[in-house]
C-alpha cells in the first residue's frame, strides 16, 4: 500500500504507546495459556487468540477486533499473564481505556516481567483515569527500568509524564462549569471522528471522520486505520442528522480533512495528504455547491504539513499549524498577514512563548475577540493535547497561553476546540467515558460562574425613588424570581466494603421530561454536592468504574431539608458474578409486555453498562407478584424480560451476551399479601453471569 501522510498520525495520543518496548509485540505462548486440567474449550479459545494475534500485529486500526477476541478467550484462561497484557494495552488505544488498569495489573500480579514497559503501561492506564498518585508511582518504577543505554536512546519524556500527573492533580480539584455532552451516533461512530467545523451560512456540521465509506477500505499504513473523509450533519433542532458523505468534488480517493470555514461561509479549507506530505487547498461555495478544491497560496505551501488553519473576521491574518523549516520542534503555530495588494507575507514562527518543543495543533480564532484557541501537548497540560487560548492587547502583544480547564480538558486528547461568538457554546473532540469509539465530537455549554446572594451593608433611606417622577400613578412591581432550587448532599461508598468510591458520577433527572437537569462527580473521599428542583420529585442515577449503575426516583416529601440541603447516601455493588440489581424505572402496560416510554433512560443505561463492559453477560429475569395462575404470570414475566432483551439488542449489543428468564411469583422481595409488597414483587431485574 502506498503511504500517505495523515493529519491524525501527529495527534494520537497513543503515540506514546507505539514508541514503547510494548511494540516487540509479545506472544501469547500456546503452553502458558493452556491450563492442563481443562481441555473443554481450549480448542475454540486458541483459534480466537491466534486471529486476535494476527489483528494485533498489524496496528491501531484492528485493536478493537483484536480485543473483541481476546476477551472471549480470556474467558478460557483470565489467569494468563500476556494475554491480560495486551487487553489492557488495547483498550489503552479506545475510548474504554477506564478497563485497561484492571487488566494490567492483572498481568502485573501474575508474572510483574510479563513486558519490559509493564510500568509504563500501567501508568498509562492510571494516568488516563486521573489516578495520579498512581500514575507517578509507577512511572518512576518504569525510569528505574531503564539502563544507562536504554535511556539515551529512550524517546519518552517520562518527568513530562510525571509533570502533567501533578498538574492534573492541580487542576481538577476546581473544575469549570460546563456541561459535556456527546453528540451522538448519528455524527458520531466507533472509529475517530474530529475537527468539528459549524458552516456560519447554514446550520450544517461538517467534520473528519477514519469510518469505512462503502466499499473503501483502505487503511493508513502507519496506523492501520482507514483514510480521512469528509462528512457533513445537517441540524435538527437540538439534535443531527445522519451524517453522510460531502459533494463529490471535495471528496477524493485520498485523505481529506475539512479545517475551517471563512467567515462569510464562502470558502472551505481543506487538508489534503496526498501532495507534499499534506497541503491545504481551498473550496469556493458557488450556486449551492463546493466546487474543487485548488491550491492555497504558494508562500504557505511548502514540502512539509500544513494541517489546521484559521483567520481573524476580516480575513487579513492567518495561523496554520506546520512542520516545516523554523519549528521549535514538531509541529508548530505560524502566522501570516495579507498586504493592500491582496498577497500573504512569508510565515513566521508565534515563537517559544506560544509554541513548545512538543506539538501544538487545531488553531482557531475566536469569531469576534483578540483571542486564539489551540491545542498543545506542552505547556502545563494534563496529558495529551489540552486546549489552550491566547490574547492580544492593544500593542499587538500575546499574552501567555492559559489552560481552558477540566474537565474540558482531560488527560486524553482533547482538540479542535471551536467556539461561538458569544461564549455560550463550543465543539470539539475528545477521547471521553462517553464516547462511541476512538475521539468523538462533542459539545461544550458554558455556565457561567455560580451566582451566590451576598448580603450588603447599605442602609435604604427612602421607600420611592429621589427622582421626579412625570407619571405619579402607582406601577405594579415587576415579580422578583427567587431561585428555588437546593442541594443535595452525601457520600457514595461499596455496598460491600463501605470504602469511599471516588469520582462518581452523578446525574439529576426531571422525571416528566426525562431529561437530565444536573450532573456532579465525587470527590476523592466520595463526597458530593449536586443541585436539585425543590418541592418536586426526580430521578437520580450513579455511575463509577467497575460498579453497576444505581438509578431511582426520590420523593422530596419524604426528605428532610436543612439549610437548603437534603443528605442522602448511595451505595453501589460492584460488578462481579453473581450481582443483581432491580431495574426500578422500566414500566409496562397492564398486564403486557409492552414498554412504556418512560422507561427508555433506564434501559439506555443497562445498554451502556454492557457496551462499557464489553466481557460481562447477564441474565435479565422478569418478576410478578402471586395475582392468578403460575403459568399464566411464567408467561407474561418471561415475555417482559424478553421484551428487556431485544430493547438492548437493538441498541448494539451482542445478542449472545444475554439471557432472558421468567420467574413468575416464585422469587418475591416481599410480602404478597399487601398491595405495596406486591408492587414490589411485579419487578425486572438483571444479574451478572460472567464475567
Amino acid at each position: 500500500m502506498k503511504f500517505v501522510k495523515s493529519i491524525i498520525i501527529t495527534i494520537l495520543l497513543f503515540s506514546t504507546i507505539l514508541n514503547s518496548k510494548s511494540q516487540e509485540n509479545i506472544r501469547i505462548k500456546k503452553k502458558k495459556f493452556h491450563i492442563e486440567i481443562k481441555d473443554v474449550g481450549f480448542k475454540d479459545a486458541w483459534k480466537k487468540i491466534k486471529k486476535a494475534e494476527r489483528l494485533y500485529s498489524r496496528g491501531l486500526g484492528t485493536f478493537p477486533e483484536a480485543l473483541t477476541l481476546y476477551l472471549k478467550a480470556v474467558k478460557y484462561n483470565s489467569e494468563c499473564a500476556t494475554l491480560n497484557y495486551k487487553i489492557g494495552v488495547c483498550y489503552l488505544a479506545t475510548d474504554k481505556f477506564y478497563n485497561a488498569t484492571e487488566y494490567l495489573e492483572r498481568a502485573y500480579l501474575k508474572d510483574n516481567n510479563v513486558a519490559s514497559d509493564i510500568y509504563f503501561v500501567l501508568a498509562r492506564a492510571y494516568h488516563l483515569n486521573l489516578e495520579f498518585d498512581q500514575a507517578i508511582k509507577n512511572y518512576k518504577a518504569y525510569y528505574g527500568t531503564l539502563s544507562k543505554k536504554q535511556l539515551r536512546r529512550n524517546t519518552l519524556d517520562i518527568n513530562k509524564y510525571i509533570k502533567e500527573c501533578r498538574f492534573g492533580k492541580e487542576i481538577t480539584t476546581t473544575p469549570v462549569r460546563v456541561i459535556i455532552n456527546n453528540l451522538g451516533r448519528r455524527v458520531n461512530s466507533k472509529y475517530d471522528d474530529y475537527n468539528p467545523v459549524i458552516d456560519p451560512k447554514q446550520n450544517l456540521l461538517y467534520f473528519t471522520s477514519r469510518r469505512k465509506i462503502g466499499k473503501r477500505d483502505k487503511r493508513i499504513y502507519a496506523d492501520n486505520k482507514y483514510y480521512e473523509n469528509i462528512l457533513v450533519s445537517e441540524q435538527a433542532g437540538e439534535l443531527w442528522k445522519k451524517a453522510k458523505l460531502v459533494d463529490n468534488k471535495i471528496d477524493s480517493k485520498n485523505n481529506e480533512s475539512v479545517l475551517t470555514i471563512s467567515h462569510d461561509g464562502n470558502f472551505m479549507y481543506i487538508y489534503n495528504g496526498s501532495e507534499d506530505g499534506g497541503n491545504i487547498s481551498v473550496s469556493k461555495f458557488k450556486k449551492g455547491k463546493w466546487r474543487k478544491p485548488k491550491k492555497i497560496s504558494r508562500r504557505i505551501r511548502s514540502n512539509k504539513k500544513e494541517t489546521s488553519i484559521t483567520f481573524n473576521p476580516t480575513g487579513d491574518e492567518m495561523f496554520f499549524v506546520s512542520n516545516k523549516k523554523g519549528t521549535l520542534g514538531g509541529m508548530d503555530i505560524f502566522y501570516s498577514k495579507k498586504n493592500k495588494r491582496g498577497r500573504w507575507s512569508k510565515p513566521s514562527n508565534m515563537g517559544a512563548s506560544i509554541n513548545t518543543i512538543y506539538d501544538e495543533e487545531g488553531v482557531f480564532w475566536h469569531p469576534t475577540e483578540n483571542k486564539l484557541y489551540f491545542s498543545s501537548e506542552g505547556h502545563n497540560s494534563m496529558g495529551g493535547y489540552d486546549i489552550f487560548y491566547i490574547e492580544r492587547n492593544e500593542k499587538g502583544i500575546w499574552s501567555e497561553p492559559k489552560n481552558m480547564g477540566y474537565p474540558i480538558n482531560s488527560p486524553n486528547d482533547d482538540v479542535f476546540f471551536k467556539i461561538d461568538k458569544n461564549n455560550k457554546q463550543a465543539y470539539y473532540s475528545s477521547v471521553r467515558r462517553s464516547g462511541f469509539g476512538g475521539k468523538d465530537l462533542y459539545k461544550i455549554t458554558f455556565l457561567g460562574e455560580e451566582k451566590e446572594m451576598k448580603p450588603t451593608t447599605d442602609s435604604i433611606y427612602l421607600a420611592w425613588t429621589y427622582k421626579q417622577i412625570d407619571n405619579l400613578f402607582y406601577n405594579i412591581p415587576n415579580e422578583i424570581k427567587v431561585d428555588t432550587s437546593l442541594y443535595m448532599v452525601g457520600k457514595i461508598t461499596d455496598s460491600e466494603s463501605g470504602d469511599k468510591i471516588e469520582l462518581a458520577k452523578l446525574e439529576i433527572i426531571d422525571l416528566e421530561k426525562n431529561k437530565i437537569i444536573s450532573t456532579a462527580i465525587a470527590d476523592t473521599l466520595g463526597l458530593f454536592k449536586i443541585k436539585i428542583p425543590k418541592g418536586k420529585n426526580f430521578g437520580v442515577e450513579v455511575t463509577a468504574k467497575s460498579y453497576l449503575f444505581f438509578i431511582d426516583s426520590i420523593d422530596m416529601s419524604t426528605k428532610q431539608v436543612v439549610n437548603s440541603k437534603i443528605e442522602a447516601n448511595f451505595q453501589l455493588t460492584h460488578i462481579d458474578v453473581g450481582a443483581k440489581m432491580i431495574l426500578k424505572n422500566i414500566f409496562f402496560e397492564t398486564n403486557k409486555a409492552t414498554i412504556k416510554s418512560e422507561s427508555e433512560m433506564g434501559l439506555e443505561r443497562l445498554a451502556n453498562l454492557l457496551i462499557e463492559n464489553p466481557s460481562i453477560r447477564l441474565e435479565i429475569s422478569g418478576h410478578t407478584d402471586n395475582i392468578g395462575s403460575y403459568k399464566a404470570n411464567k408467561k407474561l414475566s418471561e415475555s417482559r424480560a424478553k421484551k428487556v432483551v431485544d430493547y438492548i439488542i437493538s441498541k448494539g449489543v451482542n445478542k449472545n451476551r444475554l439471557e432472558y428468564k421468567g420467574y413468575s411469583f416464585n422469587q418475591p422481595i416481599a410480602n404478597n399479601n399487601t398491595s405495596e409488597g406486591r408492587a414490589k414483587n411485579r419487578r425486572v431485574e438483571f444479574k451478572v453471569i460472567e464475567k
